[in-house]
């Protein structure tokens, strides 16, 4: 129902490269901190329920993987099918955004901070239709651009 929406046909702009470089630097820098963190829920599991820490600790590890991957792309200078991320990927990660208040109910989270988990599950949400709409624009410029070559 929400993919069947037009969306008006305006080009992307790009991000000035030095500013690509420099977020590439800063998210590689947090997704090493980030990593290491991961690898330490491997080497030290939890006493409690050491499969549930290790378990954990690979699924964060192989998203950090992921996201320096991204980070060297943004250094590269790389794209895939001129950006990022590809539009089934934009689809994966917004669903990921979707999945987030959802858990935010079931653990708890509404009844412990309020207002602020109200206002984060609201724009985890409008991150989800922003996503979703982003690779619908991709797929579409795509699909134009390989008609125009043809």
């Amino acid at each position: 129902m929400m993919d069947e929406l037009q969306i008006p046909e305006t080009p992307e702009k790009e991000v000035l490269r030095w500013v690509q470089v420099l977020l590439g630097l800063v998210l590689a820098l947090l997704t090493l901190l980030c990593g290491f963190a991961s690898v330490t829920m491997l080497v030290v599991p939890n006493e409690k329920s050491p499969i549930l820490t290790i378990l954990v600790g690979l699924i964060l590890l192989l998203g950090c993987l992921w996201v320096f991957e991204k980070c060297f792309r943004l250094l590269a200078g790389r794209k895939n099918r001129g950006a990022l991320m590809a539009p089934n990927t934009l689809r994966v990660v917004s669903y990921f955004f979707l999945a987030l208040p959802v858990a935010g109910f079931f653990t708890g989270y509404y009844r412990k901070m309020g207002l602020v988990a109200i206002f984060q599950a609201v724009m985890y949400f409008f991150s989800f239709l922003g996503l979703r709409a982003l690779a619908r624009k991709r797929e579409a410029s795509a699909v134009t651009n390989e008609q125009t070559k043809a």
